[in-house]
């Protein structure tokens, strides 16, 4: 196979921040670890010029630039990739929203693979009105953080915390799975007062830790707790998810069983149920997962990876006492470890070794040949540094300081903003006009 083929890598690569890591390593592991030259394009201002991306022989659009969104995809940087004459992959994420409109923006852009996290039989049923000729692979949302496989763990024995968790609470289009991720930690915290567990957990936004506070606060926890993440509603035309932000908006206060069963119809008829990239990062901790029971794509074993905690909770004096047992957790940590991060099998250089091969057989499939070019130093030096405008550079630091103040807001009024004000930005499939191109 011929390795000279020349890929751009379109994403958004965020700043060195907060939560930013999987996404960090996810966009870096393609230039750090594919055989095939990589250059990667990070901007918000769009594709580069039409000489310059007629250089490269396959562009991958990142899940960090959502085809969903103008400020990530323009119509004129939409029409660049559809135009573009050469592979074109899509990794996607976040994808239970807005269904329909995302199949006319991958069809409109003439994509021919589509990297999903949905499991293979649900992604079938969810990208059914793609074009027969899109191939569609299964990945995942994340793997082994490439700053922890090599990390020294602490003993449980030397940790003081043995139970630490955080989580937000969500909003009520993800559905009563999606809610779990908040239950699971509020619940745990009633079921176990007064059995002398030394907790650390809390959904309040000011209670939220981030960066390296994050990995030395889960570094001195024998236990974390823990859900699959994804959602039990896929809203297909967008409605649902804005018929459920309005009723949020209004009744701030109440809880997802008070939700009106009209809104619900689709909860659970077909779900996202996925591993989340914490459980790989508590692991390579050698942190021990405690889990309510699910398939977490096929990779974690209950009482093998994790310590199994049944919905109803029915089982939690079973569950504190193994606890409690410092020897059995050290056991399950050692094992977890050994299994999912020092085998390798989960790393970003195994995923993109099975990126290449998949590759491999599209470029096989489509019959392409690698143009006979090398690319110019200076033009792979300049898309690398991805200069911006003193404009854009301003307009990302007041969406920075948007989006901290943001964060802090009360989620009701999130939600009046997003049905209100913000409507066409968070809701724009539904301006039939402005998107009519997708129709012809």
């Amino acid at each position: 196979m011929n390795h000279n083929l020349k890929i751009l890598l379109f994403c958004d690569r965020p700043g060195e921040y907060e939560s930013a890591a999987t996404i960090i390593d996810h966009i870096d592991s393609f230039e750090k670890y594919s055989k095939y030259e990589i250059v990667t394009w990070s901007t918000l201002e769009g594709l580069p010029d039409q000489d310059i991306l007629s250089l490269f022989d396959c562009l991958i659009v990142h899940y960090s630039i959502s085809l969903l969104y103008e400020r990530y995809v323009s119509r004129e940087t939409l029409e660049k990739i559809r135009s573009f004459n050469g592979l074109k992959v899509l990794f996607i994420q976040d994808e239970y929203r807005r269904v329909n409109f995302a199949c006319k923006q991958i069809n409109y852009a003439g994509i021919d693979m589509v990297y999903s996290c949905a499991p293979q039989n649900v992604a079938k049923k969810m990208y059914a009105r793609l074009n027969e000729n899109i191939v569609l692979r299964t990945t995942l949302t994340g793997f082994v953080p490439e700053a922890l496989s090599e990390k020294e763990t602490k003993p449980i024995s030397k940790r003081n915390i043995d139970v630490g968790y955080r989580a937000r609470r969500v909003p009520f289009y993800l559905g009563s799975k999606g809610i779990e991720k908040y239950l699971i930690g509020k619940t745990f915290l009633k079921k176990v007062n007064n059995r002398n567990l030394n907790c650390n957990i809390s959904s309040k936004e000011s209670d939220r830790i981030y960066g390296k506070a994050w990995i030395e606060f889960l570094s001195n926890c024998k236990i974390t707790l823990g859900t699959e993440s994804g959602s039990s509603i896929i809203d297909f035309t967008g409605n649902t998810e804005y018929q459920l932000n309005f009723h949020q908006a209004f009744h701030p206060f109440s809880n997802f069983e008070d939700v009106p069963d009209k809104f619900l119809k689709s909860d659970g008829k077909l779900e996202i149920q996925v591993i989340s990239p914490r459980c790989f990062e508590a692991v390579a901790l050698g942190t021990v997962l405690v889990l309510y029971p699910g398939e977490y794509s096929g990779i974690l074993k209950k009482e093998k990876h994790y310590i199994s905690l049944e919905k109803d909770f029915s089982n939690i004096n079973e569950v504190v006492e193994r606890i409690k047992d410092g020897e059995g957790l050290q056991k399950m940590a050692d094992f977890a470890r050994e299994d999912l991060v020092k085998s390798g099998n989960y790393s970003y250089e195994t995923f993109i070794k099975g990126f290449d091969e998949d590759l491999d057989q599209l470029i096989s499939e489509k019959n392409i040949t690698p143009k006979e070019i090398i690319l110019p130093a200076s033009i792979s030096l300049s898309l690398r540094q991805t200069p911006q405008s003193s404009l854009l550079s301003l307009i990302n630091l007041l969406r920075s300081l948007f989006h901290k103040i943001w964060k802090i807001l009360p989620n009701w009024i999130q939600f009046i903003c997003m049905v209100t004000i913000l409507r066409k930005k968070y809701f724009c499939h539904f301006d039939k006009n402005k998107y009519s191109y997708l129709d012809s």
